[in-house]
């Protein structure tokens, strides 16, 4: 039988020691995921319907961020939007109705910029950012040509956690 000599006994340990540290960090997505409503918004166009609402789900898992949207400003008409992408700044394909790639980068911690392309155009651009004080999202954006009225606007909207 082998014995283990000190220099590979500490390699094991520090191996197994590493992996306990890092277990915990792969195992659950960040404290950022989770259910969120919409809690304010603007829309510098000053389109903002007064019945203004949309439900979000936001996973961030490594260098992955996946969004789910329901808007549910026409309750008989709920509008569903869902991404999802490694934040490499790469574009790629996105079968999202009005656009068709996206691109998603890390900017800081708990920050994300989100372009969204239509026929090689940018947009939308997007900035994400994650406020762990008030356990909020809070998006930043402008859209250069919007889908219905060829328009554009700049808007912020806060999105609080779900109780």
């Amino acid at each position: 039988m082998k014995r283990m000599t000190m220099s590979t006994g500490l390699a094991l340990i520090s191996a197994i020691f590493a992996s306990a540290l890092a277990a915990p960090a792969l195992a659950a997505p960040a404290r950022s995921s989770g259910d969120f409503e919409e809690v304010h918004a603007y829309w510098s166009n000053g389109q903002l319907p007064a019945t203004f609402h949309l439900a979000i789900t936001m996973t961030v898992d490594g260098d992955t961020v996946s969004y789910r949207g329901v808007n549910s400003t026409d309750k008989d008409h709920p509008h569903l939007a869902t991404w999802s992408g490694v934040t490499d700044g790469k574009r790629t394909a996105f079968d999202g109705g009005y656009f068709d790639h996206m691109a998603l980068m890390k900017t800081g911690p708990d920050e994300f910029m989100i372009e969204k392309y239509r026929n090689g155009d940018l947009v939308v651009g997007e900035f994400w950012r994650y406020d762990a004080a008030g356990d909020e999202w809070v998006r930043h954006g402008v859209v250069a040509r919007a889908a219905a009225d060829g328009t554009s606007k700049s808007y912020i909207e806060v999105f609080k956690r779900k109780k």
